[in-house]
């Protein structure tokens, strides 16, 4: 009960600092900026805050922003803690950073999928095969606390091992676990699916086939839907999703017509 007492303080902590970020930093330099100026005037953007980004994505960016800033002043307040040896403050600290382990981020539009990286040469790491086992381990409990955990693991992993090749199978098995009957969270789902091409577009997984049947039969987004259907029936690397999502396409490309 206390763990989840100090979380929802810590999180409303966290909230406002998204607010403050969001209303008064240059979203082009990250610079502070008076609220009495229209334009930042330390790099001089001719642009206003406004029209540099879109409300929602200044939301989101903030958020992106405190989230990362929020975890490593919290480790560095333990790490302090633990060199002074004040015991009970460094409990503190080590249970708000396990609450916080306890919570999945999920991406609320596509900023952070960045594009699908070409030229990167994967590599077989042994404490990113292990990490990836222990969340698969997690994710076959019935609990939805341990499903959490293994979202986490496999965030970790992906932060931690870039150039792993199981970071494509992370994603996808992130996007499994939202999709899943825990969470019905499909829109998180889809952005996952579409991360793990992205990580690596050699994956065997029909992840932008899966991308495209969630956006069109569970988020009835069918333009999105029939965008992503497009790229997987040329780009999947396997020739059964190409044909799957070809012949999805054809479908939805009639009713369109007919439509007219």
């Amino acid at each position: 009960m206390k763990i989840a007492k100090v979380f929802f303080v810590s999180v409303c902590l966290v909230f406002v600092s998204y607010a403050a970020f969001a209303a008064s930093y240059c979203l082009n330099c990250f610079d502070q900026i008076d609220e009495s100026e229209k334009y930042c005037v330390v790099c001089k953007a001719k642009l206003s805050v406004d029209e540099l980004k879109t409300k929602e994505e200044q939301l989101i960016h903030a958020v992106t922003i405190s989230r990362k800033n929020y975890r490593e002043s919290l480790d560095e307040l333990r790490q302090y803690y633990q060199e002074t040896g004040n015991q009970l403050r460094l409990q503190k600290t080590r249970r708000e950073l396990d609450a916080l382990d306890k919570v999945p981020q999920p991406l609320y539009t596509d900023e952070g999928l960045g594009n699908v990286r070409t030229g990167v040469i994967l590599r077989d790491i042994e404490d990113a095969n292990t990490l990836f086992k222990d969340a698969m381990m997690y994710k076959k409990s019935f609990s939805k606390e341990n499903r959490i955990t293994a979202i986490k693991r496999l965030e970790k992993l992906m932060a931690t091992y870039p150039d792993s090749d199981k970071v494509g199978d992370a994603a996808f098995e992130i996007a499994e676990i939202y999709a899943g009957s825990y969470f019905h969270d499909y829109e998180s789902a889809a952005k996952y699916y579409i991360k793990s091409y992205q990580l690596n577009p050699y994956i065997k997984r029909p992840a932008l086939l899966r991308a495209a049947e969630t956006y069109d039969k569970m988020l009835a987004d069918h333009e999105r839907a029939r965008s992503i259907y497009q790229q997987a029936a040329l780009y999947s690397p396997d020739a059964k999703s190409r044909k799957k999502a070809q012949e999805r396409l054809s479908v939805l490309e009639q009713g369109t017509a007919g439509k007219k």
